[in-house]
């Protein structure tokens, strides 16, 4: 009896730890461009964080999320990341990090009472963060977000199990351009101060397993923030295997 529950308990862990597949594919192994609807929980409410404020710049920029109210053991009232009173709280700070569940940014300049929105469609924000370090060098003011703009696993949901994708716009949320590759997963990216450069890297899925892994092609990408255009080159750090000559693999074997 004991062995049958511990195969039972086996089984159901190995099931839940399975990762889901992050794009689904059609029959010729390529994701349609029609999506369905994205399905919303019509118990949530919508909610804004207090106004996010970065030093030395001109605008208030404030979380637009999500609180589902048919969950009755979580109340929206929250304790506030900054004056440490109550207060509804989506978004979290980190320094120059924001992380959450972002639906949208709305942006005010500090002398206004109106609003614009980040953009108009549907996404989730999973983090921003302001390039404080380019803003001291060249003056520029630079979000960075990580977030999810595509249903690429077909659920009909926007959430962490989707394609994380990188994204830059102007403080005031203008010039709001996707950096990384469609189809192709976030693995890292990091600033280089010395170069004023961003350094991106993605992963593409080339056995079409719907996954992300140590298989895949691995695609190096970087985005001069000094310049005027945001421009991102591929870059190529890595030489193929089968384009070192035979002789040369030999020697390093030796």
């Amino acid at each position: 009896m004991r062995k049958i529950l511990v195969l039972i308990l086996s089984a159901l862990y190995t099931s839940c730890s399975e990762p889901k597949p992050k794009v689904v594919y059609d029959n010729a192994q390529q994701q349609t461009e029609a999506e369905d609807p994205i399905i919303f929980d019509s118990t949530a409410i919508v909610v804004a964080s207090l106004p996010i404020h970065f030093d030395s710049t001109s605008y208030l920029i404030h979380p637009i999320g999500q609180h589902s109210a048919g969950n009755r053991g979580v109340s929206v009232y929250m304790s506030s990341y900054d004056s440490g009173t109550s207060g509804v709280a989506v978004a979290y700070r980190n320094g120059h990090e924001i992380s959450g569940n972002l639906d949208n940014l709305k942006f005010q300049h500090v002398d206004s009472a109106s609003f614009t929105s980040l953009t108009k469609r549907q996404i989730k924000i999973r983090s921003f963060t302001f390039l404080r370090s380019v803003f001291d060098s060249t003056q520029k003011q630079l979000l960075l977000y990580s977030l999810t703009d595509k249903d690429s696993n077909k659920d009909r949901k926007l959430d962490s199990e989707d394609i994380e994708s990188l994204y830059i716009s102007s403080i005031n949320g203008s010039n709001f351009k996707k950096l990384s590759p469609d189809l192709q997963e976030l693995v890292e990216w990091q600033v280089i101060d010395v170069q004023k450069r961003l350094y991106i890297i993605t992963s593409e899925d080339i056995d079409k397993n719907g996954e992300f892994n140590r298989i895949d092609q691995l695609h190096y990408f970087y985005v001069d923030l000094a310049g005027e255009n945001i421009n991102v080159i591929e870059y190529y750090p890595i030489e193929k295997i089968d384009s070192v000559p035979t002789s040369a693999i030999a020697n390093r074997k030796k």
